[in-house]
């Protein structure tokens, strides 16, 4: 076998080993991240019979949509932080004649962010006709929930 014939071998392994290494990498960065992905939950608590409660979320590079929840109704959505780390979701609330907005998300300045190191990040946003509270975690418990805004 020429020297050639041999370095051609040499690298095909090498190749062969540089992309099975480059997918053990992608496969172990999928369940430790270094850009966790974040889940904004928002659940209706409020009471039976009595208005819809419209939520509309949006960044500067994806809206969500209007959503209209009755009593009882939740929906989410996730995503990921972007490069530089400004990602910023902004969310308006009307129920009736009530209504509020602010941002459910903004990095390193809001309590949906502050996850730890390596792990996603899940908030949960609970609409009651006392005002709008917030959780930590996919499945916190009543007690778990902070005041954060009255309906305006």
């Amino acid at each position: 076998m020429s020297l050639k014939m041999a370095y051609n071998s040499y690298s095909k392994i090498l190749l062969s080993l540089f992309i099975l290494s480059l997918v053990n990498v992608m496969q172990i960065t999928n369940a430790i991240t270094l850009n966790p992905k974040y889940t904004l939950r928002f659940v209706s608590d409020l009471p039976q019979y009595t208005h819809l409660v419209q939520v509309h979320c949006k960044s500067k590079d994806d809206d969500i949509g209007n959503r209209i929840l009755n009593p009882g109704d939740q929906f989410e959505f996730s995503f990921h932080m972007n490069f530089v780390g400004s990602t910023l979701y902004h969310c308006s609330f009307l129920w009736g004649l009530k209504n509020n907005n602010f941002d459910v998300f903004k990095p390193w300045h809001s309590f949906c962010s502050s996850v730890k190191p390596f792990e996603n990040g899940y908030c949960t946003w609970l609409m009651k006709d006392s005002g709008i509270y917030l959780a930590l975690g996919s499945n916190p418990s009543p007690g778990d929930f902070k005041f954060l805004y009255p309906w305006l």
